[in-house]
């Protein structure tokens, strides 16, 4: 990535060369080639950022890898912390402060990343929001709460299938809204899970489908044996007080199976003549090995 000016790399990490010290730390510029000395110094001293002298004393010439901000004042600014996220990156970052216009989070460096938000909901401190990191009018960072405007349309074929690592961002009337591989976009449905993620949670699940618009279906990273669902059984004494009315978390606190796949694998025990639905005297039923299985 060839960069002429310092305000260009404004949250990103880059190298540069100590070009000065002074009593409040180090001058840092972009090395400068094919020029002569002179010129070299020229353009060096044009160009630079303040290193703090809380972050080391260097030799001149030395090459230091620093991130690049602008602080309160809109100085640019340099630090050899590590940011959570750079410029153009997505992911969860924790509430610091919640303001009328806004949220400030923490990036991991001295100053908070501010959040612009028209009406700000109520979050407690110390919980996640996922934020996109941008840049705005005049090159300070921002975070944008606007995720699928930064994600792009999925032409991975080789991604179908695939364990991909997702970002949990959004919850909608379907499913949650995820970002896949840190830029596209995936949706994984209400059905497909046996708990609900919490904003900003990091999961591993399975790419089921490519869609012709790019956008991805998303699922458990594989799909449960009708053996587990016996050996649960077979683990409550051959019965489950389970039907397909029973609730999400009923299903999941005693099998760790979601709806769908509790659905699934106890059609496929009955269908095989393995167990069978028991009615009870309240209208529902329960979920039974039949005798030889369970002995």
């Amino acid at each position: 990535m060839k960069v002429d000016s310092l305000s260009g790399l404004i949250g990103r990490i880059c190298e540069l060369e100590v070009v000065r010290q002074s009593e409040h730390g180090v001058f840092l510029s972009l090395p400068c080639t094919n020029l002569s000395q002179a010129s070299r110094r020229r353009e060096q001293e044009m160009q630079c950022v303040l290193l703090p002298k809380k972050f080391g004393i260097f030799a001149h010439g030395s090459k230091i890898a620093v991130f690049l901000y602008t602080d309160s004042q809109d100085r640019l600014v340099a630090t050899t912390q590590t940011p959570l996220l750079k410029f153009g990156e997505i992911g969860a970052l924790e509430i610091v402060d919640v303001v009328a216009n806004g949220y400030f989070v923490d990036l991991g460096i001295d100053k908070q990343l501010f959040v612009p938000a028209k009406n700000p909901k109520a979050q407690n401190l110390g919980s996640q929001i996922v934020v996109y990191v941008a840049r705005d009018k005049q090159m300070r960072l921002i975070g944008k709460l606007a995720i699928r405007k930064y994600l792009q349309p999925c032409k991975q074929k080789a991604l179908l299938y695939s364990c991909v690592k997702v970002l949990v961002f959004e919850k909608t009337p379907l499913g949650f809204g995820c970002v896949v591989e840190g830029r596209y976009y995936g949706l994984v449905y209400h059905s497909e899970l046996a708990f609900s993620p919490s904003i900003g949670e990091t999961l591993i699940l399975k790419v089921t489908n490519l869609r012709k618009d790019g956008k991805l279906d998303l699922g458990p990273k594989r799909e449960q044996s009708v053996k587990v669902l016996l050996e649960i059984l077979q683990q409550h004494n051959g019965c489950l007080e389970l039907d397909f009315k029973s609730e999400s978390s009923e299903i999941f606190a005693l099998t760790a199976l979601s709806k769908k796949n509790f659905k699934i694998l106890s059609n496929k025990l009955v269908k095989e003549n393995l167990a069978y639905f028991a009615d009870k005297n309240n209208g529902r039923k329960n979920l039974c090995l039949r005798e030889s299985t369970s002995s």
